[in-house]
Parts: structure tokens; C-alpha cells; sequence
């Protein structure tokens, strides 16, 4: 072999590897999504300071992956890796509202959450007309 053809060797060699590498190493990353999410009462008013708790869909040996809070227009984003997800979302003096999410790489899914209030204390009056 000449000495050309064992550089051109090499070098393809090491070009081959090279992508082999950048491959590999995009395999390994997570691939991540959200969830965006608007909290609101049975009016429509939002509800600013909402706690979200986010847990794997799957065995109840997986703990909490995460937890925000809602900011003052009653939105709120979380990024996750793929998969699917039970999302919690409680408010003082509401009741809790749960829904469970598929998480796609590369993409936010919206969802609007709708708390109802608690502690009505008008025992001949349907509460839901005033909340």
C-alpha cells in the first residue's frame, strides 16, 4: 500500500469514529418536554400561588420529579423527560384537581386546570352559582 491510501485510511477511520461518537453521545441525552398549565377558579378567575406536584405515571416506588408553583396570572411550566405523569394541582381553600399527562420530547403540552372552591356555608343555595 502506498502511503496515500493508508492516510486516506486513517482519516476515514477517525471520520467514522467521530460520528460514531456524536451519535452515541445524542442517544444518552434526555429527551424532554413540558408542561405548561393555567389555574383558574369556576369563574375564571386565576389562581395565583397554586402548588403543582409532578409524579412518574408508573410503580408508587417513584418519588415527586418536581413541584412549582403557579405565578400571578395562574401559569405555570414544568420540563420533563419523556413519559407519562400525574400532575397534582392544589390551592388553599380549593378542591385538589388531578390529570394524568403524556410528556413528548420537544414539544409543551397546555392544560387548564379548573379548582372548585370549598366551604360553602349556604346550606338551602346551590354554592356552585356563586363560585
Amino acid at each position: 500500500m502506498t502511503e496515500r491510501s493508508n492516510i486516506d485510511r486513517n482519516s476515514f477511520v477517525i471520520f467514522v469514529a467521530s460520528i460514531l461518537l456524536v451519535v452515541a453521545s445524542q442517544a444518552q441525552q434526555h429527551k424532554t418536554g413540558s408542561i405548561s398549565g393555567h389555574v383558574v377558579d369556576s369563574v375564571g378567575a386565576t389562581i395565583k400561588g397554586a402548588s403543582v406536584y409532578v409524579h412518574k405515571h408508573a410503580s408508587s416506588e417513584n418519588m415527586i420529579e418536581g413541584a412549582a408553583h403557579t405565578d400571578i396570572r395562574g401559569n405555570f411550566t414544568i420540563e420533563l423527560p419523556e413519559g407519562g405523569y400525574d400532575i397534582f394541582v392544589t390551592a388553599s381553600s380549593f378542591a385538589a384537581e388531578a390529570q394524568t399527562i403524556p410528556v413528548r420530547s420537544g414539544t409543551t403540552k397546555s392544560v387548564k386546570w379548573i379548582l372548585k372552591a370549598l366551604g360553602c356555608d349556604f346550606p338551602t343555595m346551590n354554592c356552585d352559582t356563586f363560585q
